[in-house]
């Protein structure tokens, strides 16, 4: 009888410097708990950009849901939180790394494009 072939999974491991971009963006997370300044949170967003708004939203849900099932307070983070906010963070890399690996090997072809015909110019 025929068996099933497995398929497999092309598992795709980031290049050295999607690993620092990783590395550093964790870092940064950790800062933001740990320093005062507001600088390195303007610093998160920014190395963080093209899905920043989305780790935010998510990071301080998740903060927010971790701080009440650990019953901590709003007003001093916590271990379990600091935790659930490096970890969005470090994930929201991960995937902007991932991102920008594909296009990089792909390059433009990965973006869906229409052909103009000549007709579509005329406005007769």
């Amino acid at each position: 009888m025929d068996e099933p072939q497995a398929t497999t999974v092309r598992m795709t491991r980031l290049s050295g410097v999607g690993q620092l971009y990783v590395t550093t963006v964790g870092a940064v997370a950790v800062l933001t708990m740990i320093a005062d300044a507001y600088a390195w949170y303007v610093a998160l967003v920014v190395l963080a950009l093209p899905l920043s708004l989305l780790a935010l939203w998510v990071g301080f849900y998740a903060a927010m849901a971790v701080g009440f099932f650990a019953g901590q307070g709003l007003d001093e983070p916590s271990w379990p939180v600091a935790i659930a906010w490096v970890a969005v963070w470090t994930v929201t890399a991960w995937l902007n790394a991932q991102i920008a690996q594909k296009v990089r090997r792909a390059g433009w072809r990965a973006m869906p494009a229409r052909r103009f015909e000549d007709d579509d110019l005329d406005d007769d």
